[in-house]
């Protein structure tokens, strides 16, 4: 078989593996000192008013874990006068420290909801060992943090996810998605819904559901699969 032909069956095979899996791109990246290299398109901002900004917060829960030989504490918390019934549903402040330094503070007018016992319809407590995210580690020296998003009707939650590393930590995206379901092998892959269906006044589906994949990509990172236009 000559070079010309081994290459175009290699083409094809690309091309055909291609449109079996679909194409991945990366959600962030990690330099080899830990720094966390964000990609700006993964992170839609959160609809804030100044007030919202700027308003004061109250603990509700912390949560202490390691990354490496970094310690790491997650506080929740709930705005000021938002009411105190949202505790059971949730909180809408996640403040993250490394080492008792605030590494992050995230703010948002909606709230985040438990990942069990909360507003989730689906309890992922098989995936994790708190209430508040779902872990995956992607390395020895890098955790990554799911956190899902309440549902309200009429739109998508959404899904933020933080990364942290021996060195820092820092948010890598935030997309109006919902988790769907999680597979552990090969790879850590969760599918997740990006488009909410909608029914008709007869109950007819007249917007079907859409769904992609956030995975592992296996050296370090998270991977979301694209969708065809």
């Amino acid at each position: 078989m000559n070079k010309l032909l081994v290459l175009a069956v290699l083409s094809m095979c690309t091309l055909f593996c291609n449109a079996q899996n679909g194409t991945y791109e990366d959600i962030f990246d990690v330099s080899s000192d830990g720094s966390i290299n964000k990609v700006s398109f993964m992170i839609d901002d959160f609809d804030l008013s100044q007030t919202v900004k700027d308003v004061e917060y109250k603990t509700t829960f912390s949560h202490n874990f390691t990354v490496g030989t970094a310690s790491y504490t997650l506080k929740t918390g709930i705005l000021k006068d938002w009411g105190d019934g949202i505790f059971s549903r949730g909180f809408n402040v996640i403040s993250l420290y490394k080492d008792g330094r605030t590494e992050l503070i995230l703010k948002q007018p909606e709230i985040w909801t438990y990942v069990y016992d909360g507003g989730s319809a689906i309890d992922f407590r098989d995936y994790t060992d708190n209430q508040f995210f779902i872990p995956i580690k992607l390395s020895p020296n890098s955790l990554a943090m799911v956190f899902l998003g309440w549902p309200y009707g009429g739109d998508m939650p959404y899904m933020t996810i933080v990364v942290a590393t021996e060195k820092e930590a820092n948010i890598v995206f935030n997309k109006r998605m919902g988790l769907d379901s999680i597979k552990t092998y090969p790879l850590y892959t969760m599918k997740v819904q990006t488009v909410l269906e909608e029914y008709d006044s007869c109950g007819k589906l007249c917007t079907p559901p859409v769904f992609t994949e956030i995975k592992a990509s296996g050296y370090g990172t998270l991977q979301l699969k694209k969708q065809q236009q």
